[in-house]
């Protein structure tokens, strides 16, 4: 890996090492991050690492998060025009993810914060990527924690996907943009509360136990958020938040 890295920026628990992010620049570095992909949505082939490689020649984005010998985490990016409203380039990120074994150690957060970091000193304008509506974690993250802002709601965005996670569902997905440019340091969202004239879409408890457990309802539960989301989009109402239960707050632009 390259020896360019970031330490994070939260002190390691007693005992344990700090995360050490290192950029990506070889081929041995694509196939690292394509093997962690498959191992975090336990799938063969998710990236292929010659698409990565060619995607970090053409200067885009990779990483691999390591905690101490072990790498842990990785991210994705791909070079994109600028966004409409937007006077600089946008960074996609395709795929970043933490290997479940870790745990919950914030580090998906410092993941996404040194990307965003990247794409600051390389001149990119916004970074987007998008994330399963229903899956509420993903949701609170993306939007609360990272305070990215939703730009809308795509039916079967990827088409039917085969990994681990996703098989056999609709990959309904909602895209998001992260400011950068104007911004000195990663931006952060927080809950919001509903106005009068609001509309809330809910997120299930658990969909991915529902998947496994209940398909039909896991099912019912895509079918239902679908139709909130193109009816409320079509009255032209937007997501602005979620708040504390897990719920999209949409609202008109004239709020």
């Amino acid at each position: 890996m390259s020896k360019s890295s970031t330490r994070s920026d939260q002190p390691a628990e007693p005992g344990l090492p700090q995360l050490d992010i290192r950029l990506a620049h070889s081929a041995q570095d694509a196939a690292l991050i394509s093997e962690l992909f498959d191992r975090i949505w336990s799938v063969r082939g998710m990236v292929p690492p010659e698409i990565i490689t060619a995607c970090l020649h053409n200067g885009g984005y990779g990483s691999v998060a390591w905690w101490g010998d072990r790498p842990v985490g990785a991210a994705f990016g791909l070079v994109g025009v600028p966004l409409r409203g937007s006077s600089g380039i946008n960074l996609h990120s395709h795929a970043a993810g933490v290997l479940s074994e870790v745990g919950s150690r914030d580090f998906g957060r410092l993941i996404k914060h040194h990307q965003w970091r990247w794409a600051k000193e390389h001149g990119f304008a916004t970074c987007t990527w998008t994330f399963d509506p229903l899956v509420r974690r993903n949701a609170w993250f993306n939007i609360v924690k990272l305070g990215t802002e939703v730009l809308g709601y795509h039916v079967n965005f990827y088409g039917e996907l085969v990994d681990g996670i996703n098989a056999g569902e609709q990959s309904d997905r909602v895209l998001v943009r992260w400011q950068v440019e104007g911004l000195d340091a990663p931006p952060a969202g927080t809950v919001v509360e509903p106005l009068d004239g609001d509309d809330m879409i809910p997120t299930p408890a658990d969909i991915e136990s529902l998947r496994k457990e209940n398909r039909a309802e896991s099912s019912r539960w895509r079918e239902l958020q679908r139709e909130q989301f193109l009816d409320l989009q079509a009255g032209g109402k937007s997501v602005v938040g979620l708040t504390r239960d897990y719920e999209y707050v949409l609202r008109g632009c004239d709020r």
